[in-house]
């Protein structure tokens, strides 16, 4: 009674993560319902299973999740890691924006160089909140 209704949406992610017998697991927004730091620990946990024999499909709002990764990828890139299990390099992270289009739904593939910076721009809407508020 005394646990919000996050606990009910995280705990079967955790347990599909620590499951050996997927080859791919796909999870719709992981983030919802939970504070900004856990969702900072799910991308975390999803970066030291990437070696599991899964892959990993996420579709997400969160750019708590998607700035943690990004962080881990730049950590990484200038070993800066306090821990090894959470390095990745951006070769082994796939970000695609689906957007409607005329003629269906149209997937772009969003560039991250070694540094854990975007090459390409995020499509209009996406994280403009945050510049707003930090400038």
């Amino acid at each position: 009674n005394d646990v919000g209704s996050g606990i009910t949406q995280v705990f079967p992610i955790i347990v599909a993560c620590v499951h050996h017998e997927h080859s791919i697991l796909a999870i719709e927004q992981p983030e919802l319902h939970i504070h900004p730091r856990i969702q900072q620990q799910i991308a975390d946990m999803f970066i030291t299973r990437r070696y599991e024999p899964t892959i990993f499909l996420i579709e997400t709002h969160s750019e708590h999740l998607m700035l943690r990764i990004l962080r881990r990828i730049e950590e990484s890139y200038s070993n800066k890691l306090k821990n090894p299990d959470l390095e990745i390099k951006a070769n082994e992270v796939s970000v695609v924006y689906v957007e409607p289009s005329e003629s269906g739904e149209k997937m772009n593939q969003l560039s991250i160089d070694d540094s854990g910076d975007f090459n390409d721009e995020w499509p209009d809407g996406f994280f403009e909140e945050r510049e707003e508020d930090l400038f």
